[in-house]
């Protein structure tokens, strides 16, 4: 019954977002070092005037989420939000509830439906001069299916400035770490420090690219580190 409530709710959130009332869709593409390459779909359609439905789909399409030596159970997250604006529409508060699907919360052999919950809060700030996004979310196991179970942090801060209206550019700073696990140690699994350029054309399409070095002690990814963002309205 919970997983036909899970199916049924985002059906049912597609098709809102699907409405003939005005909204939004845009594909976010994201590839670094440490993740791979993992796109994103995001749905926006208005509730109010200061409030939107949201629904984001991420397709996590690194093989070491999933099963490597066959390519199946690749990790999928979905999910759905509140998004409100404030401070004369210069701050957006985006709080979403989603699910993973797949077995590295998990740890079983076989993909799992909902096998963690990821509550999540995104915030974006934007003026004539400066900028900011920030980013938390928190992966946390609900089936156990296997000898190893884990949850995780990953949280992010991009402050910036802009030199032009389509030029801007500011700090990264993002930490991933391991919070729960019965297979040793927690703590972080990276943290990256750095920089960002952003290329961005009527105030809509975006190109970011940071990079950096890794601060964290005993990390198992590299000492440097590179991201790329697109953000790709579709009208």
């Amino acid at each position: 019954m919970k997983k036909f409530i899970l199916i049924l709710s985002l059906g049912f959130v597609a098709h809102m977002l699907s409405a003939q009332e005005a909204g939004t869709f845009q594909i976010v593409l994201n590839q670094d070092n440490a993740f791979g390459f993992y796109p994103q779909i995001i749905g926006s359609r208005p509730l109010s005037e200061r409030f939107d439905l949201t629904a984001y789909g991420l397709f996590w399409t690194n093989p070491s989420f999933g099963s490597p030596t066959t390519g199946t159970n690749f990790w999928t997250e979905t999910g759905i939000g509140i998004s409100s604006t404030t401070l004369k529409d210069r701050l957006v508060l985006n709080p979403s509830i989603g699910f993973t699907h797949g077995n590295l919360l998990s740890g079983g052999e076989e993909g799992l439906l909902a096998e963690g919950i990821v509550p999540s809060l995104f915030l974006f700030y934007l003026d004539d001069r400066f900028e900011t996004e920030a980013f938390f979310a928190y992966y946390q196991v609900l089936r156990r299916a296997g000898p190893i179970n884990s949850s995780f942090a990953l949280y992010w801060v991009y402050p910036g400035i802009y030199l032009h209206p389509a030029f801007s550019l500011g700090i990264h700073y993002e930490s991933f770490r391991l919070t729960e696990t019965n297979a040793g140690e927690t703590g972080p699994l990276y943290t990256w420090t750095g920089g960002y350029l952003k290329y961005t054309i009527k105030e809509k399409y975006a190109l970011r690219f940071s990079a950096g070095i890794n601060v964290a002690e005993d990390s198992p990814y590299a000492n440097e580190y590179y991201k790329l963002n697109v953000v790709i309205p579709l009208e």
